[in-house]
């Protein structure tokens, strides 16, 4: 299997539609937020953030020549909207995704109000599509963004919802910096010191 980590191009929206939906529908966070197995709400949800939020760097891995994961991953202060800045993102790009607004407003919010103050390179959405988990697509993508801090002598920061994410990450250099609950869903907030 040849795996090949090149930048983001916004005519592999769809592929990547697909394959961080498919990778995040069992996520808790995103059940909490969208529902049980609502791959319809994680698409929109994934669409709306691949034209209009994630902005900074961004890779795919090809495999075979198709998008078999992705990551995102941007430099504070412009990694998250402020706080205050979430009622009119709700209003304008989240409101397509109804009912869920709420859970995703709470969600959000809780991250934006987190964010470190500390200058830091923000990690996620990263993903890899479920039938190429576990054949090192994730560690793939990792690296880049490893290789970017250690190129920009900075520190990295990210959330999870995982426990088993949290193990590997932790083998990246993170550490827990926070646990809580959100949405009724543990949630894990990961930093990387700088120059590690």
């Amino acid at each position: 299997m040849a795996v090949r980590v090149e930048r983001y191009s916004p005519d592999r929206v769809d592929e990547c539609v697909s394959l961080l939906a498919d990778a995040f529908v069992t996520n808790p966070l995103h059940r909490s937020a969208f529902g049980d197995g609502r791959i319809d709400q994680n698409r929109l949800f994934f669409r709306i953030g691949l034209r209009h939020m994630f902005i900074g760097h961004a890779f795919v891995a090809l495999v075979d020549g198709a998008a078999g994961g992705y990551v995102h991953f941007n430099s504070s202060p412009h990694c998250l909207p402020a706080p205050e800045e979430i009622p009119s993102v709700v209003a304008t790009l989240l409101k397509p995704l109804g009912e869920a607004v709420p859970q995703v407003v709470r969600w959000f919010s809780r991250w934006c109000h987190l964010d470190p103050e500390e200058p830091h390179v923000h990690l996620g959405p990263i993903g890899v599509a479920p039938a190429l988990q576990g054949q090192r697509i994730g560690t793939a993508l990792m690296n880049r963004y490893i290789e970017y801090l250690k190129q920009e002598e900075a520190a990295g920061y990210l959330e999870t919802d995982r426990p088993e994410n949290v193990e590997f990450y932790k083998k990246f250099g993170f550490v827990v910096r926070r646990e809580e609950e959100l949405i009724g869903t543990p949630t894990w907030y990961m930093w990387r010191p700088q120059n590690q």
